[in-house]
């Protein structure tokens, strides 16, 4: 394998693929969240709510027009399925947004560094398979999104992360393995 060089190149794809400024990375140095980190995780957070919500007006909608039509006919049973399926997409929705609240809360952020080697595996969704990337250090697997696997080059890094999601919010690549 090629030694890795440190080019300033490599810093601003990984930030960009992840999402993180210098200030952000400073933060993360200090053991926290920067405040832009925080603001942008809530948005995030926010859209959620809103998916959450709208699946669960769907929902209802389903349910009303069942009843409207008459709770004995086929198609009303139909609508009974398609509202089990938004309120199942919300409760999705809102497992995902229980486990972040507590890390966005926090604002805490802890790290890990090592060499870090992307990998990717299939997923199997269904009749379909999707792809799921992530970065191992060590022992450890961190799952990120396709772009980040993308741009990572193989070699002694810093990962910064939520404690209890394991989300990564910030990387920097290392000259050695020194603790």
């Amino acid at each position: 394998m090629p030694e890795y060089v440190d080019l300033p190149i490599y810093h601003d794809e990984l930030a960009s693929a992840l999402g993180f400024t210098a200030s952000d990375l400073d933060a993360n140095r200090a053991g926290r969240l920067s405040a832009s980190q925080h603001s942008a995780l809530l948005r995030a957070e926010a859209r959620r709510i809103v998916g959450i919500a709208v699946s669960l007006l769907i929902a209802a909608g389903f349910i009303v027009a069942a009843f409207a039509i008459g709770i004995t006919t086929g198609l009303s049973l139909r609508f009974l399925v398609f509202a089990a399926l938004a309120v199942f997409v919300a409760g999705l929705l809102a497992f995902g947004s229980l486990k972040l609240w507590p890390d966005i809360t926090a604002g805490n952020v802890s790290s890990v560094q090592g060499f870090v080697n992307p990998g990717m595996k299939e997923k199997h969704v269904g009749r379909n398979t999707i792809p799921d990337f992530y970065w191992d250090v060590g022992d450890q697997r961190f799952h990120v999104p396709g772009k980040a696997y993308g741009v990572l080059t193989p070699a002694p890094h810093r990962l910064y992360f939520l404690p209890l999601t394991r989300r990564i919010v910030a990387a920097e690549p290392i000259s050695s393995l020194e603790k």
